[in-house]
């Protein structure tokens, strides 16, 4: 017999109180965790294949990933607040009539987020450059944007291919405060990450308790598991196409964080995007992990959409 688990997308009401939007996800707990890892072990992180896949040709610019910044020692629930130009990718993106969503720059042109952002939405108001949701920052910019590529086989009840394209009305130029992610290579396509420091980042609520979004940008540092340690949570419902964290603290991303990026950063000091925050237990407990679109599964699909060449 099949159970169904109410999990929440992680979209928020731009207003104080947050409405999440909730979709069911398939789940067997008569399943152990033991019998979860032999389900999963032999999962691999095959990329997708896609069929009108022409690769893009515009390299990122050379200061995707670079962050000039310096963390503080002190430590999305009950996450840091950031520093200008720490998380110079982070997009805020307000959506028209539903709620608030993050997203990631990608290039001078592109903001990568959820499609459970984008479906069904006229208007997005997109801002770079800043860490307030409620004060104009100098250095900041903000555009109106009227469409949205959505990944063509995105499925609004199992929440696969959760990802989609904003494409800016014109391209912004980089500075202290805004500078593009830097994308997994091809090389990279089957990696799990599992075991590696993660940081989520985003405008969502600040805890559990507390249905208000984050008037700054916070951000948490996170553990990426394996997918058979997301799927004692939610099932069959964690694809290969997933990838899963589990915060420390209570840290963890909640509602109004649904788009944003989870980065890691790898040996090169550069930090580089892998997952794309979608969705998660209801009320956001610190227990619970979260899971993300994986983004080397779609490299094919971004690069095709947006004119991204992608690293080998």
């Amino acid at each position: 017999m099949k159970f169904l688990l109410v999990v929440a997308l992680y979209l928020a009401a731009a207003q104080a109180e947050v409405v999440p939007r909730a979709v069911f996800v398939e789940l067997n707990p008569s399943h152990t965790a033991a019998e979860w890892e032999q389900i999963y072990k032999n999962q691999e992180y095959t990329p997708e294949f896609y069929p009108d896949y022409i690769p893009g040709t515009e390299p990122q610019p050379e200061e995707a990933g670079v962050v000039t910044v310096k963390v503080p020692e002190s430590r999305i629930i009950t996450g840091s607040v950031a520093a200008r130009g720490l998380i110079p990718w982070q997009a805020l993106v307000i959506l028209a009539g539903s709620g608030l969503c993050g997203g990631s720059l990608i290039s001078n042109s592109w903001v990568l987020t959820a499609a459970h952002c984008a479906e069904g939405v006229s208007t997005f108001t997109v801002t770079l450059g800043s860490t307030s949701r409620t004060a104009a920052q100098s250095g900041s910019v903000t555009q109106t944007l009227r469409s949205a590529v959505i990944h063509d086989s995105y499925n609004p009840v199992t929440v696969a291919n959760d990802i989609a394209l904003l494409q800016l009305t014109s391209a912004v130029a980089s500075s202290s405060f805004i500078a593009p992610v830097r994308l997994p290579s091809f090389s990279q396509a089957s990696t799990s990450f599992t075991g590696s420091a993660a940081r989520v980042s985003g405008f969502g609520r600040i805890s559990s308790s507390n249905s208000n979004v984050s008037p700054n940008l916070l951000y948490a540092d996170v553990r990426i598991i394996d997918n058979s340690e997301c799927a004692r949570q939610f099932g069959s419902g964690i694809l290969s196409s997933n990838i899963c964290t589990l915060g420390s603290d209570g840290r963890s991303p909640c509602n109004g964080d649904s788009g944003g990026p989870l980065v890691i950063q790898e040996a090169d000091g550069i930090f580089t995007e892998v997952g794309v925050v979608s969705f998660g237990v209801e009320d956001c407990p610190a227990s619970a992990p979260g899971a993300f679109t994986r983004v080397t599964s779609y490299l094919q699909w971004i690069s095709a959409s947006s004119g991204i060449a992608i690293r080998a």
